[in-house]
């Protein structure tokens, strides 16, 4: 922000507007999201348009002696489009911030849901906090969704992954949902290790943007689409 008179702007996802959505968050500035789901849909196809139109907007941000190398990520996580549905990945973010050197830091977001035995909520966060290997669990907090817990890892890299890289800063927030039985996993990666202050920061600010309440203005939800169950009652008992 430059001053106090400035006022952030958000970009609603049609996802958002979907009659089944119960979850929601909103990515910070520098983030673009990949429509993963989509990787290998026909460009010409509405995905796949989606798809050319996320890389778009990504490379805008990167400048272009830094295109090839983050292109090649982009491609990595192609290759692990499978994968990531499996585990129940919902979203998956790049991002690019400039450092104070002026270098290009990249980063990765990931939003993920998982199915728990129930379990009270805040129990479930910092059981699920606890049971992650080679992370240091960092707090338990009162979020606006209810509560949650963070953790943090340094995850040391093998050398023929990247010579260059050889650890990556990992930062975790787990949010149950208030049934007990589902579980938010809000993950941010990256390779800019000096920087772990300001992604933890970031990674802070996008947690506590999680809601498990439909957090759009009401003149948004008049816009959602009746499901087929609500549509056939309606027009059958008016």
């Amino acid at each position: 922000m430059t001053d106090d008179t400035d006022e952030f702007e958000y970009a609603i996802d049609e996802s958002a507007m979907e009659r089944g959505c119960d979850l929601w968050f909103a990515l910070a500035p520098g983030y673009v999201e990949v429509p993963f789901r989509n990787l290998f849909a026909d460009p010409e196809s509405p995905e796949g348009a989606r798809v050319v139109e996320a890389v778009d907007s990504l490379l805008e941000l990167v400048p272009q002696e830094q295109r090839s190398g983050f292109l090649e990520q982009l491609a990595e996580a192609r290759a692990l489009t499978s994968q990531m549905r499996r585990e129940g990945v919902v979203s998956f973010a790049i991002g690019a911030h400039e450092g104070d050197d002026g270098t290009m830091l990249e980063s990765v977001v990931v939003l993920a849901r998982r199915e728990i035995p129930w379990t009270p909520p805040k129990l479930a966060a910092a059981q699920a906090a606890t049971a992650r290997e080679n992370a240091l669990p960092v707090a338990v907090a009162d979020l606006p969704c209810g509560p949650g817990a963070f953790t943090e890892a340094l995850v040391e890299l093998p050398a023929e992954a990247d010579a260059r890289q050889r650890s990556l800063y990992e930062a975790t927030a787990y949010l149950p949902f208030p049934d007990g039985r589902n579980l938010a996993i809000l993950t941010l990666t990256t390779t800019a290790v000096d920087a772990r202050e300001h992604y933890r920061d970031i990674h802070r600010a996008m947690a506590e943007m999680v809601s498990f309440d439909n957090p759009l203005p009401e003149e948004f939800k008049a816009q959602i689409p009746e499901s087929e169950v609500e549509a056939s009652v309606r027009a059958v008992f008016g």
